[in-house]
């Protein structure tokens, strides 16, 4: 967390393997394409002293219109803590800030297909993540296709080593 893959990118020896999981657009920042669209998210903490529960889960969604927030999280549900109050978060989206979710409109998917097209063509460097291959995936979807991307591109297929490659992990 708090790296910036391009501050290091000059420093990573060739033939070394990279598993990028930032924006896919700002890897191929120079190409002269135009950006991909991202939706962000904005945090609203909220502290209740004397509460108990505000919600009856840990997390409910609110897909609708009738309220200006996606989703309240309230962390107290997962540890099952014992405590009179409590603290939700309330998330909004927004377009700007840190990319979080790709915006799929038929713009964007042309446009990725010519990322695509690009990440195909990079040698030692593996995108994976809903940001590098610019696709929605829920939270297990992710992990998911991170657990058998790695197994079928680095176990299976050429039993490599840890020592082999390299991760670094993007926050843009």
């Amino acid at each position: 967390l708090n790296t910036d893959f391009f501050k290091l990118r000059s420093g990573i020896p060739k033939g070394k393997l990279v598993i990028y999981t930032g924006p896919v657009d700002s890897y191929f920042a120079g190409q002269g394409f135009e950006s991909l669209e991202y939706r962000s998210i904005n945090f609203h903490i909220e502290r209740y002293k004397n509460y108990g529960f505000y919600q009856p889960n840990s997390v409910v969604n609110y897909p609708g219109k009738e309220v200006a927030f996606t989703r309240i999280v309230e962390y107290k549900h997962f540890l099952n803590q014992q405590t009179p109050h409590t603290v939700i978060v309330k998330e909004t989206t927004t377009d700007k800030g840190d990319p979080y979710y790709p915006v799929l409109n038929e713009r964007n998917m042309e446009l990725f297909k010519k990322y695509k097209k690009l990440s195909d063509e990079e040698k030692d460097v593996h995108f994976v993540g809903r940001l590098a291959n610019y696709k929605y995936f829920n939270m297990d979807q992710a992990i998911l296709n991170a657990l058998e991307y790695f197994d079928e591109q680095f176990t299976t297929k050429k039993g490599l080593k840890k020592e082999d490659y390299t991760f670094v992990s993007d926050s843009v």
